[in-house]
């Protein structure tokens, strides 16, 4: 009961609904170029223009909720961390930083991933051994860049000739709702393509027991989990096993297996979720030690500028027989035309039990200093047949 309590509220907090981006020759699709963090011109934007698919109706509409560990777990000892950028410096401080060079105080990942903002983000550049899909989706904290580039660089290391990991959303240039996601708001959240064994290999292909490379894919989850702060990564359940055993194979610990797709009854929760139409992507969200303390430490000074009141976040709503798309306007306190954004409506007819999202302003409210766990690391030694694999 307790471990699909902790899925159901994993995939809850995730909200990923993914659609395929345009094909990896169109222009659209090209690698997307270095670029600095974004100038905050303005606060986050409600909703992010990205043409949204009608082909994952049927996936969950996950709204936003605390993904914390099981209740009835120990707590952790935070990981012991470098100085806080912004250590010791005084809100006047930190205001003065930001009038001179609002990018000095550096990224930050504001509200929830389904009902936030980003401040100073950083595009995934061009690079070898990724495609971008869509860059100007694309924008993330610099911790959310720089794990990324990390965890492909070490798959490649290990494996020189694999094909190119397909990068598909983070998150718009200034955060707020990316259609046709719930999450995707603050930075933290990816979609990224699994390794093929075949020639095939393109975004938003569908993987299976025929055509996953297991060993790249495994190296992929494992350099993840063990060198970047995850907060969770959803994938397949079929897919799940056919990595699970593939870990097992290569002298990976069957304890730490264990913990990472079921989690450790009254210890750990896991960091592997099922979540329907993660057979054709999988989604990971980072912990971001800095960008998310970053929000709190100059809370005063984004408020003042307008950057921490106001979100977009979703309900949903099953349609009823008589309503129309005004009634859901009016109910839940917004407009025709954002319901026709956020659910991809060319005009206003809605179908009876149909399911559909409804942005609603949210707020921010003031952050709240997150406890970032260890990382879940394997024991000393387990794994090194993986470690050898070529």
């Amino acid at each position: 009961m307790r471990g699909a309590l902790s899925t159901a509220l994993a995939i809850w907090a995730a909200g990923c609904v993914a659609t395929p981006a345009p094909p990896a020759n169109s222009p659209k699709a090209a690698s997307a170029a270095s670029a600095p963090a974004a100038p905050p011109s303005a606060p986050p934007a409600p909703l992010a223009t990205h043409a949204p698919s009608h082909e994952h109706e049927d996936e969950p509409d996950d709204g936003e909720e605390p993904l914390d560990p099981d209740p009835a777990a120990p707590e952790v000892e935070p990981q012991p961390r470098a100085p806080h950028p912004l250590e010791g410096k005084s809100a006047r401080e930190i205001a003065a930083d930001f009038a001179r060079d609002p990018t000095s105080i550096g990224s930050i990942s504001l509200g929830r991933p389904s009902a936030g903002g980003l401040l100073n983000g950083v595009q995934m550049p061009r690079g070898s051994g990724w495609t971008v899909m869509d860059p100007a989706h694309a924008w993330g904290t610099r911790e959310t860049v720089d794990y990324l580039v990390k965890a492909i660089t070490l798959v490649r290391t290990r494996f020189p000739d694999s094909h190119d990991v397909y990068v598909g959303h983070i998150s718009a240039r200034r955060g707020g709702a990316l259609r046709p996601h719930v999450s995707h708001q603050a930075g933290r959240d990816v979609d990224l393509s699994y390794f093929y064994n075949d020639d095939s290999a393109r975004w938003y292909r569908r993987a299976t027991e025929a055509n996953l490379d297991r060993a790249r894919t495994w190296a992929f989850v494992r350099a993840l989990v063990t060198d970047t702060d995850v907060e969770l990564i959803l994938i397949d359940r079929a897919l799940q096993g056919l990595l699970s055993e593939h870990a097992l194979s290569v002298g990976e610990d069957p304890a730490w297996v264990q913990s990472l797709f079921h989690g450790t009854p009254g210890a750990q929760r896991p960091l592997i979720f099922h979540a329907k139409g993660h057979a054709t992507h999988l989604h990971v969200r980072f912990y971001n030690p800095i960008a998310q303390e970053s929000a709190s430490r100059a809370h005063q000074t984004l408020a003042a500028h307008g950057y921490a009141n106001a979100a977009t976040a979703f309900a949903t709503h099953r349609a009823r027989p008589g309503e129309t798309l005004g009634m859901l306007a009016k109910k839940y306190g917004t407009t025709v035309r954002e319901i026709q954004l956020a659910n991809g409506l060319k005009n206003t007819r809605i179908r009876t039990k149909q399911v559909y999202r409804i942005p609603r302003r949210d707020t921010l409210g003031r952050p709240v200093l997150v406890r970032i766990p260890p990382r879940r690391l394997p024991p000393s030694g387990a794994g090194k047949s993986a470690a050898r694999e070529r």
